[in-house]
């Protein structure tokens, strides 16, 4: 017998927080992927996608969400005739929404709103560092709470007041290539719009696009385990402080997420891009490199609740510590 879902039923399955019918249930998205992004000031507006699940919501199927990067930067580089530094905080909101269309093709939009301060975790950090006994970096050498953006030269930028407004905008197609049982294979494309404002580091001040391979497996060894790869390219666009930066850089990231009890899964996940400065000391650092650490919960079939922190791993490649936190729902 068929059922027929009145518009009361539907209320309520929608404020019980059961799936309704078509949604894809947060235990597909439990196992998947962050979205961790690496947040340095010459790095976070360029574009570069952060990893993404290859499973794709079924057609008509969609999910929003809200996920916030909270981001301390300590960067010094002092040079004979160009210095680097970067001292500060930055907290980047992304509302994000993800539709199923027909034929195993998503679209996907991201609004992001950037604030750039001097922020206040700089004590609870270096008690962090205390604590473990960790290298606490150029931050002894910084004062505390402050806000520096800075990089001197003929192309040099200065950022040393609080600075907030919307980011740039960025929109996405993704399509399953193979989809088997227990593995996804698919591909992606994006555009990422020139809505902010270069000055502010709240966005790249060119368009950029992006497009790359995605796979996800939910057999990695074990039946709890699911592993997440992705690998693609990303054109930049001009660079206003680096004229002779690449206009292009690869991208990969490798995430393994472990549903060890059902309902709570822990991740771990490393990303790196190239990298694409020319001019020093820009371009003294080497490969950025970050590492993910993560919990995410189900708190219903629906919902799905996460927090994670990433650290850089080739040191001043990404800020010192950023910490993640997100809410998302299917429907």
């Amino acid at each position: 017998m068929r059922r027929i879902l009145t518009p009361c039923g539907a209320m309520l399955l929608c404020c019980s927080g059961a799936a309704a019918p078509g949604s894809e249930p947060a235990s597909e998205r439990l196992r998947g992927p962050s979205a961790s992004r690496n947040l340095s000031p010459i790095y976070a507006n360029l574009g570069i996608p952060p990893l993404a699940d290859a499973r794709l919501p079924e057609a008509g199927a969609w999910q929003v969400g809200w996920t916030l990067h909270w981001a301390s930067h300590s960067v010094q580089t002092p040079g004979e005739r160009r210095s680097l530094e970067f001292d500060g905080e930055t907290r980047r909101h992304d509302f994000h929404f993800l539709l199923g269309l027909a034929n195993g093709v998503s679209l996907s939009a991201n609004l992001p709103f950037i604030r750039h301060s001097a922020g206040s975790l700089d004590s609870l950090i270096d008690g962090w560092h205390g604590f473990w006994g960790m290298p606490e970096g150029d931050r002894p050498r910084q004062p505390q709470d402050r806000l520096r953006f800075g990089f001197s030269g003929e192309n040099g930028f200065l950022l040393d007041r609080p600075a907030a407004g919307p980011g740039d905008a960025e929109l996405g197609l993704a399509a399953r290539l193979i989809d088997r049982e227990h593995w996804v294979l698919g591909a992606f494309a994006r555009i990422k719009l020139d809505t902010g404002n270069a000055r502010d580091f709240t966005g790249s001040g060119d368009t950029g696009y992006s497009a790359g391979v995605r796979y996800r497996n939910d057999r990695c060894a074990t039946g709890a385990l699911s592993c997440h790869l992705q690998a693609g390219i990303a054109r930049i666009g001009d660079i206003e402080f680096d004229p002779a930066a690449d206009d292009s850089a690869l991208f990969a990231s490798l995430s393994l997420v472990w549903e060890f009890i059902p309902s709570l899964a822990l991740l771990a996940q490393l990303d790196v891009h190239e990298p694409i400065y020319a001019t020093a000391p820009l371009a003294e650092d080497g490969i950025p490199v970050w590492g993910t650490l993560g919990l995410r919960w189900t708190p219903g079939r629906t919902w799905i609740v996460e927090a994670q922190f990433n650290e850089d791993l080739n040191v001043d490649t990404a800020p010192d510590i950023t910490f993640i936190l997100g809410i998302s729902r299917g429907f």
